[in-house]
């Protein structure tokens, strides 16, 4: 029986090359606390003869909402195009270029296998932050940061069109055990590291 999602974890990050589309060695982000995933899709419908007669939808961006424990200044610049200084400051400047990078995360599931997703080509903008004095009791301060994710244009299925996503179960029966032993260590490009 399929086991129902309860938990979040490993959020890794691949940069894509700008010069011919392949993928870096992925990294660890942060803690993850939170992930809200939420595509956006139009639709359209026809009405002829007095009634609904046709109706067609399409997906458009997916914007990631990722709450996590903390972003050292090292992930930040990298995920957002900024300098370090000498110094070891973060320069935030007008000019920042955030880079695409492929995003890739996994969820356990209640009979303890776990859903393995990978966005291909996206962007993170500035995370939201908030700052608050300690009182009597303690309250965690933790980032939120936004990232927007399109189809690919280097990740291709059999037509040719750009993949957004793919998502793996290991609790399905097609499922193949060198899929999740390289998921974290290679963007996944439908052949499975052995």
């Amino acid at each position: 029986m399929a086991g129902v999602l309860i938990g979040l974890k490993d959020l890794y990050v691949a940069e894509i090359s700008d010069l011919d589309g392949t993928f870096g060695t992925p990294y660890r982000i942060a803690k993850a606390i939170e992930a809200k995933v939420a595509p956006k899709v139009s639709s359209a419908i026809l009405y002829a003869d007095d009634g609904a007669a046709e109706s067609a939808s399409a997906e458009g961006e997916t914007e990631i909402e990722l709450g996590i424990d903390s972003l050292s200044n090292a992930i930040y610049a990298k995920l957002l195009g900024k300098t370090i200084d000498a110094n070891g400051a973060v320069e935030d400047s007008t000019g920042d270029i955030p880079p695409n990078v492929a995003l890739m995360f996994r969820s356990l599931k209640t009979n303890g296998k776990y859903r393995y997703i990978v966005y291909y080509k996206g962007s993170f903008q500035a995370p939201e932050e908030s700052y608050k004095t300690k009182g009597e009791t303690i309250e965690y301060n933790t980032p939120t940061i936004k990232g927007v994710f399109v189809h690919s244009d280097t990740m291709l299925n059999t037509k040719g069109e750009g993949i957004k996503r793919r998502i793996v179960d290991e609790d399905d029966l097609a499922f193949k055990p060198a899929v999740a032993t390289g998921w974290f260590t290679k963007v996944y490009d439908g052949v499975a590291v052995v």
